[in-house]
């Protein structure tokens, strides 16, 4: 627009327009710059780092997979303490605060295992493992279900609150049962599948009585209603033909699936499944397995049946 206001100008018009926008400039320069929001906080990481990771197996766009991983190398190495298995919230010019927060451990957790569902490398695994026993431990209520927004040595806090409702960001609770279901599912471990379960009969009465308020937590409930598909892959995670099978797997939109690999903390059942002469996936319901394919477009076929 300004390009075709500029043409039809004369040179004196121009140039007195020109010299009105530096003073503009001059004059703009000379007031108190507005406060410039760049903190990091694990909580939107978190929510980043699994949309990154899915849209780079779905596009097969390797450099969102590279920004996925850069993102959790930096969030390990400023917002993570592996002493104290604690994740700080946010960061900013080096310095973290002490604040403890639900989403940000919740987010984060479902931000690793879609980093892992995109690349079925062992160590995001047992990465999400750790960061999953943390959050239960600062957050999960043992006695009632659910888990509380802060956690117990929070200070000056008249009461402790469990979110229930979705709104921009989904609540931490929504989130953290969905990533513990998918949890429970690639490694076996009954203990979290338990923790969503009981989640979710928390907040039983507000998904019957106002399901719209939490419609991710209804995603969560939709996975334990229903047995998921488990692909498992077997083969380097870093070869070509792994990497085609996984692609070709996210291609195919199916909610309830999990997708894992042989090694590392999947379930037992699914480390039987290694070949040694070449990449296989098994698309597996249960205890039973279809028959396994090295080719994509199969696999593919099979998850649309």
């Amino acid at each position: 627009m300004l390009s075709v206001v500029d043409d039809t100008l004369a040179d004196s018009e121009k140039t007195l327009l020109e010299a009105a926008r530096q003073k503009m400039i001059q004059a703009r320069a000379r007031r108190v710059r507005p406060h410039r929001d760049d903190k990091v906080l694990a909580s939107w990481n978190g929510l980043m780092l699994g949309a990154i990771a899915r849209a780079s197996a779905v596009l097969k766009e390797p450099a969102y997979l590279a920004a996925a991983e850069k993102n959790l190398a930096f969030l390990k190495s400023n917002l993570w303490d592996d002493q104290s298995r604690t994740l700080y919230h946010r960061w900013r010019e080096g310095e973290r605060d002490q604040v403890q927060l639900l989403e940000g451990y919740a987010f984060l957790l479902a931000g690793v295992i879609d980093l892992y569902e995109a690349t079925l490398v062992p160590a995001h695994l047992d990465f999400g493992l750790v960061l999953a026993d943390a959050m239960l431990a600062r957050f999960f209520d043992a006695d009632s279900g659910g888990f509380w927004q802060s956690d117990a040595s929070a200070s000056g806090l008249i009461l402790r609150l469990k979110e229930d409702y979705d709104g921009a960001e989904p609540s931490g609770n929504s989130v953290a049962a969905m990533a513990l279901l998918k949890l429970g599912k690639i490694t076996g471990q009954e203990r979290f599948a338990g923790a969503a379960e009981r989640t979710l009969r928390f907040y039983s009465r507000r998904l019957e009585q106002s399901p719209q308020a939490l419609p991710c937590m209804l995603q969560a409930l939709d996975l334990v209603l229903g047995e998921p598909r488990r692909v498992v892959i077997s083969g380097d995670a870093q070869s070509s033909a792994t990497r085609a099978l996984v692609q070709a797997v996210h291609s195919v939109y199916q909610p309830r699936k999990v997708v894992l690999g042989t090694q590392g903390g999947v379930e037992p059942f699914a480390k039987t499944l290694t070949s040694e002469e070449k990449t296989l996936a098994y698309v597996c319901t249960g205890a039973e397995c279809q028959p396994p394919t090295s080719d994509p477009e199969s696999i593919r076929a099979v998850l649309l049946a």
